[in-house]
């Protein structure tokens, strides 16, 4: 149990740190390379979020062991924890495409900032972007999702 709490405490951090740059961080310095680190604050946060869902299922034996792998610890999360929950599919895609956004960045070759976005081009030459008006969302977003499994895992909290 202290392992399911101890990761969503991280995932808690990790969307409050994000909203403090948003609503703070960003306004007053106005780099644009903030908002890659927002995007990266809020996909940890809901990814870790997830993981301590599919932990504290895994602790009551609803699911059975999983691999560290995204895709796979998604699919479980997706298929059957969602359901379970009646956690929202726009949450679901959210971890998904910030995930995908974050990944494809890596794997880019040519980045750039404009018009308060933050653009590059992915291994197929499509132009993919990301602005503070998307950014705004998401956090908003990740911000329900966040409350969500903070009232689902509450007996985690209590307890110990």
């Amino acid at each position: 149990m202290k392992e399911i709490r101890i990761v969503l405490d991280r995932a808690n951090e990790l969307i409050k740190r994000a909203d403090h740059m948003f609503y703070i961080t960003y306004p007053l310095i106005k780099d644009n390379k903030l908002i890659i680190t927002m995007a990266e604050n809020i996909s940890n946060g809901m990814s870790h979020a997830m993981d301590a869902i599919l932990m504290y299922e895994r602790l009551y034996k609803r699911i059975s062991i999983y691999p560290e792998d995204f895709n796979v610890k998604m699919g479980i999360f997706r298929d059957s924890i969602a359901k379970r929950y009646n956690i929202e599919k726009e949450h679901i895609n959210l971890i998904r495409d910030l995930k995908m956004f974050l990944e494809e960045r890596k794997n880019s070759g040519a980045e750039f900032m404009k018009n308060d976005k933050y653009a590059f081009f992915n291994q197929k030459q499509e132009l993919k972007s990301l602005g503070l008006d998307r950014i705004k969302q998401n956090l908003n977003m990740s911000k329900e999702f966040i409350r969500k499994v903070n009232g689902i895992l509450t007996n985690v909290t209590t307890r110990f």
